[in-house]
């Protein structure tokens, strides 16, 4: 008898958005290289420093409010409701553009750098769309319209990228300085904004209107979940908004001269680049269950919850390790191809681990979100802020930018840990020694494997260094096709919730 893994419909949504995501990241990952190669390291320095705070608009306008939204009015939100939270989103994002636009200098001479003032008045014009591209992003997920939504985003960020394209020109042909290039380049992203919202506008999801008929708005549920969806999704940005504050400082403090600084904090800045590509993978496949874990606590279905559960933790943990482990074997080779020289190897080897750390963080927050455990979320979160300020004033004086690398490694796991004590309370989880034995074995062979690519196919200049890089991540995601196979790292029932689970589901029937 055929064993069939059916997508229930209410998945498409989630396939149609998960699209939108990959191309998004898979562009927010690859503008670095061009951008880097014709800036150099200090443009992406430049770059780097404020776009934390653009990022912070994305984040808000591409999932919290919509995914806060949903949650909150579901199908039966009036449009006197979406009115009113639309306009108010819209008041406090004017609030804080006026408030960056006219504090950029401050701001800039906090970051040890006066020059960004500019690209912080840049980046603050992208709060003037966060309430319009959030509430009616939000509006067409309630109601399942995701294709519209998916549209936007996708919209808006090749307009983001095509400006950045014309900045990397300008600097090109027209002998601007990175801080000039640097302000078209975060413009874009306020362009990006601008268009996605005319596109929103133009369909008129529902109507605006100012006449509110007792409809009321649970202002506490929404806020709550604004900050929590952010939280999950803004890991990554904020603690780039920490490194923003104190690096620069830092390396100064430790005797280095402003320009030598700026160079380490740009190449330091690759990294991004990097952890993009390895959360790609992680933060695709894992949410696909959450859904489902909701709907077992609801209808208290105990034994499916922590088998859900189960599943979820361990693809989250073999992808991101995977992803992880690939791109510190790789990170040579890619440094080199990507970015022309692969100075601060170490460095960039030991952030990579964030891969790993942040896959597990957003998957916890999931686990704890669906139970209504949101205090431990925010504690765990300021505690990781804090920890990564303190380390960072501590470790980069002493250890140079390498302490950047190890105080976001060291502050991430201290967050994880917090959350994954609860999460273990709450939830039951089985044969996890088993399954982290075989992901370790798993990982020394796709090591292995990746490293007699390299020793047997060098690659001197960056074509070949391209090609020998295919191939040796061919290789990697074989051996990890490999060991879900033939070791059993995920069994039939966690297979199913992963693309193309049903062809690795019959692989494991053939081998049997």
């Amino acid at each position: 008898m055929k064993t069939k893994f059916d997508t229930p419909n209410t998945f498409n949504g989630v396939v149609v958005l998960t699209i939108a995501l990959i191309i998004v990241k898979v562009l927010s990952a690859l503008y670095r290289v061009p951008y880097q190669n014709i800036l150099g390291d200090e443009g992406l320095y430049a770059y780097q420093q404020v776009y934390p705070i653009v990022a912070l608009g994305v984040i808000l306008t591409m999932n919290a409010i919509p995914s806060a939204v949903t949650q909150t009015f579901g199908v039966n939100g009036q449009a006197s409701q979406y009115t009113r939270v639309l306009l108010r989103l819209q008041y406090i994002g004017i609030v804080f553009f006026f408030l960056m636009f006219i504090c950029a200098h401050w701001v800039a001479l906090l970051m040890g750098d006066i020059n960004l003032a500019p690209m912080l008045r840049a980046a603050s014009v992208s709060f003037l769309f966060v309430g319009v591209l959030g509430v009616y992003r939000g509006y067409y997920q309630a109601h399942r319209h995701m294709n519209t939504p998916a549209i936007s985003q996708v919209i808006e960020q090749f307009i983001r990228v095509a400006i950045i394209m014309a900045a990397i020109v300008m600097f090109a042909s027209q002998s601007w300085d990175i801080y000039q290039a640097g302000t078209l380049a975060i413009l874009g992203s306020a362009i990006g904004f601008l268009v996605s919202s005319l596109f929103l506008i133009q369909r008129r999801p529902f109507k605006l209107t100012r006449t509110y008929t007792g409809n009321h708005v649970a202002w506490k549920k929404l806020t709550l979940g604004i900050i929590v969806f952010a939280v999950s999704q803004l890991i990554v940005i904020v603690w780039q908004v920490v490194d923003s504050f104190t690096i620069i400082r830092s390396l100064q403090y430790m005797g280095l001269g402003f320009e030598a600084a700026t160079v380490q904090k740009g190449i330091f800045d690759r990294g991004a680049s990097f952890i993009q590509m390895g959360l790609i993978v992680t933060t695709t496949f894992c949410f696909v269950l959450i859904p489902l874990l909701t709907d077992a606590i609801k209808t208290k279905q105990y034994m499916r919850m922590n088998r859900y559960a189960n599943a979820s933790i361990k693809i989250t943990i073999l992808f991101s390790v995977s992803a992880a482990v690939g791109l510190i074997n790789l990170l040579p080779i890619m440094n080199h191809v990507f970015f022309k020289n692969d100075s601060l190897n170490g460095t960039l080897s030991i952030y990579m681990l964030t891969v790993i750390c942040v896959s597990l963080i957003m998957m916890d927050i999931a686990l704890l979100q669906v139970k209504n455990q949101v205090r431990m979320i925010l504690l765990a979160f300021c505690a990781g802020i804090v920890i990564k300020t303190i380390l960072n004033l501590v470790l980069i004086p002493q250890l140079s930018i390498i302490g950047a690398s190890l105080s976001t490694v060291l502050s991430l796991i201290v967050f994880v840990w917090i959350l994954h004590i609860q999460v273990l309370k709450a939830y039951h989880f089985q044969a996890m020694q088993k399954f982290i034995f075989k992901l370790l074995l798993t990982m020394v062979m796709l090591s292995f494997a990746v490293q007699i690519v390299l020793l047997l196919i060098p690659g001197e200049g960056r074509v070949e260094g391209l090609v020998e890089l295919a191939i040796a991540a061919f290789m990697g995601i074989s051996v990890v096709i490999f060991a879900i196979v033939r070791l059993n790292l995920l069994s039939f029932r966690e297979l199913k919730h992963l693309p193309f689970g049903d062809k690795l589901f019959h692989m494991k029937r053939g081998k049997r």
